[in-house]
């Protein structure tokens, strides 16, 4: 109770910044993950590298949150194989076992770094001192993937467009519907096995935050990525619209 009392304004923030470190702790070992497998589906050994690289990144992000909540006394839950964690690294693994790279490059560095870039920076603007430089450091630092990932797949588009476009739709829908449920008002699909007790999402407003603006916030960051790989706006917008919400 010192380290409450230390620390945080109350029990209720207390709470709710345990799980929104929980969240990111999670999300994080699922990105090393998946960038860990991302790098059996290259076979440039550079951009192999590139991957191992990006891997120990995300490792380094969550160990950085860890030494946080250590320091600092959160109560964090770290669960892989939640209901919407670990469908997302199905998915990912469904298409890293077909050693599709432009499938897991979508994934990873363009759907999920979206969200994290887009919650990350939204969480640090609310929190204070060290907190809100881990939060925004990360986030620039996940930037980063997605500037990566833009050239490769623009490049990928121009080779055959059509079948670039039908296939980027399926991925979204098998992805982003998991991500819609996940940051939609109400948990879709359950609890997300992450949270203590009910759905943080209930309880953002005591640091702040509401989850309908940083769920549009991420949306929006994801339609400029889509815009900016060269996936025509009438039909990511029609994607992106018909996302459960």
């Amino acid at each position: 109770m010192e380290t409450l009392t230390n620390n945080f304004k109350s029990i209720e923030e207390f709470q709710v910044i345990s799980d929104v470190f929980s969240q990111a702790i999670t999300g994080e070992l699922i990105g090393m993950s998946n960038f860990a497998s991302l790098s059996g589906t290259i076979e440039d050994p550079f951009e192999k590298m590139e991957a191992i690289e990006h891997a120990n990144g995300e490792r380094q992000h969550a160990e950085g949150f860890m030494a946080y909540a250590k320091k600092t006394g959160l109560n964090i839950n770290i669960n892989l194989n939640g209901s919407y964690w670990g469908r997302i690294r199905d998915v990912f693994l469904s298409y890293a076992n077909k050693n599709d790279f432009i499938a897991c490059l979508m994934i990873q560095e363009v759907m999920l770094e979206a969200f994290a870039v887009s919650m990350y920076t939204d969480v640090g603007r609310v929190l204070e001192d060290e907190a809100q430089k881990l939060f925004l450091s990360i986030a620039e630092e996940e930037k980063e993937h997605m500037d990566h990932s833009t050239e490769i797949l623009r490049s990928e588009l121009k080779k055959n467009p059509d079948d670039f476009i039908r296939k980027i739709e399926i991925i979204h829908y098998e992805c982003m519907t998991i991500l819609s449920e996940f940051s939609a008002r109400t948990d879709l699909s359950g609890h997300c096995g992450v949270c203590h007790g009910d759905c943080m999402k209930n309880s953002l407003h005591h640091i702040g935050l509401d989850v309908v603006t940083m769920r549009g916030n991420a949306l929006a960051l994801y339609a400029e990525a889509l815009d900016n790989i060269g996936i025509p706006g009438e039909k990511s917008v029609l994607w992106i619209a018909n996302l459960p919400a």
